[in-house]
């Protein structure tokens, strides 16, 4: 016997409504799973960017016209250069290579300046080696390269006869208006302080060169116009911005101490060379000085030939109070122009570091009347008393620099016979594993 059992209207009803819940629920969840789904590939797509791996191209010169020269070369500058100046052939840039850190000579393209000046656009050193220290960066040599970074001090160049905007100063160079570019430089350089603000009305080059060392046998004051890229040695008679004359250039950075000890730096330059370490001025030399001007005795700061002797012997015998520790060494090879014409090289006064000490340094060289040009920069350790370390005669000096890489004296000096630069004395000779003065970075 079949047992039949029928559902009742209002169970059959609540039946029809679960049923019709659960559908609406499936599909609602259907509905945000595909909404979420769809924005995951929207965030994909439009919020995360994509990382591609690096790649390098080739560099290519901008062909962009260059803005209006902002100094432009007014007629009594088309004249001709002074004296010194003669016309070159052009000379090959030498570069460093930062993939094999091996210097090469190339040939550097021009750039119009809109007014028909051509400088040469530096690819590499200003005629320095470029030979790259290793593990501390490149510097080269002479004045320095156009390339920056590593451990090195930043040079810049001041052309003193230009305003900040490119007007005349009412400074000129050659040797009758010198006392007037003199009286200009010790406005910015006294024995005691160094004014970087009065610097600043004058003429600065946008090029900045970084230097690890200071080594320039005797050249042509060209040089120094030319490494900065203000001057053409193609045509000295009108392309010249600055012509090479009345300029300084000042190089800036901290240094680190390698060594806890007492030092001296030792050296000169043609016309003026002074550095300032830790915010005092330890050395000034040269055939001119600043730091000694008297407007009412301008030949006091004369100290070349004759007229230096009254410095020298103030030094001597203890009345320059502010050079207590200043020395005059001779006899090094290559320096015999200085030894002729300054009485030797300068010792500068004592100063102590200990190991690590974060020191501040500037350097200073500058150009007054024209002609010839040139620099050298020894660093000397010294005992307790104040007697050099090693006082072997006949030694070689330890040249001062910031990177473990050392000056290619014949790359110097092909560079500047190519650049119409070189004169007579070369080829200084110096330590080759001197202490290294790292450049603190920035």
């Amino acid at each position: 016997m079949a047992i039949h059992i029928q559902m009742s209207e209002e169970a059959e009803q609540n039946l029809k409504k679960a049923q019709l819940r659960n559908k609406l629920s499936a599909v609602l969840s259907c509905l945000l799973f595909l909404g979420l789904g769809g924005l995951s590939l929207w965030a994909v797509k439009e919020l995360i960017e994509e990382v591609l791996p690096p790649s390098f191209a080739a560099y290519e010169e901008p062909r962009t016209e260059e803005p209006p020269n902002p100094n432009p070369v007014t007629s009594e500058e088309m004249a001709s250069a002074e004296s010194s100046a003669s016309p070159e052939a052009a000379s090959p840039m030498l570069v460093a290579d930062s993939a094999t850190a091996v210097s090469m000579p190339i040939s550097a393209p021009s750039m119009d300046m809109g007014d028909g000046l051509s400088l040469e656009v530096g690819l590499g050193d200003g005629f320095g080696s470029g030979d790259l220290g290793e593990g501390l960066g490149g510097g080269g040599d002479g004045l320095g390269s156009t390339e920056g970074g590593g451990s090195t001090l930043v040079g810049t160049f001041y052309d003193l006869k230009k305003t900040a905007r490119g007007g005349a100063s009412g400074l000129n160079g050659g040797f009758e208006n010198q006392n007037k570019v003199i009286d200009a430089l010790s406005k910015c350089f006294s024995f005691n302080s160094w004014n970087e603000t009065a610097l600043n009305k004058y003429y600065k080059s946008d090029r900045k060169l970084y230097a690890s060392n200071w080594y320039l046998p005797v050249a042509s004051a060209k040089y120094g116009p030319i490494a900065y890229q203000v001057g053409d040695p193609k045509k000295p008679e009108t392309q010249w911005v600055c012509k090479p004359s009345a300029w300084v250039a000042v190089y800036r950075g901290t240094v680190k101490a390698p060594v806890t000890g007492k030092f001296r730096f030792i050296g000169t330059g043609d016309d003026f060379f002074a550095v300032r370490f830790k915010g005092k001025t330890v050395l000034d030399a040269g055939y001119r000085l600043p730091t000694l001007w008297d407007p009412k005795n301008p030949k006091a700061c004369w100290i070349s030939g004759g007229d230096g002797q009254q410095w020298r012997d103030n030094i001597k015998s203890g009345k320059d109070k502010q050079r207590k520790n200043y020395d005059f060494i001779t006899g090094i090879p290559g320096c015999g122009i200085w030894d002729r014409e300054l009485g030797g090289l300068v010792a500068g006064n004592h100063f102590d570091v200990k190991e690590g000490e974060e020191c501040e340094i500037e350097i200073a060289i500058s150009e007054i009347p024209g002609g010839k040009f040139g620099f050298i920069l020894f660093i000397e350790e010294l005992d307790k008393k104040g007697n050099p370390v090693d006082s072997t005669k006949g030694k070689k000096y330890d040249l001062f620099r910031t990177t473990d890489s050392n000056p290619d004296v014949k790359k110097v000096m092909k560079a500047l016979k190519d650049a119409g630069c070189y004169t007579d004395e070369a080829n200084i000779p110096f330590n080759e594993d001197s202490y290294v003065w790292e450049v603190v970075a920035q």
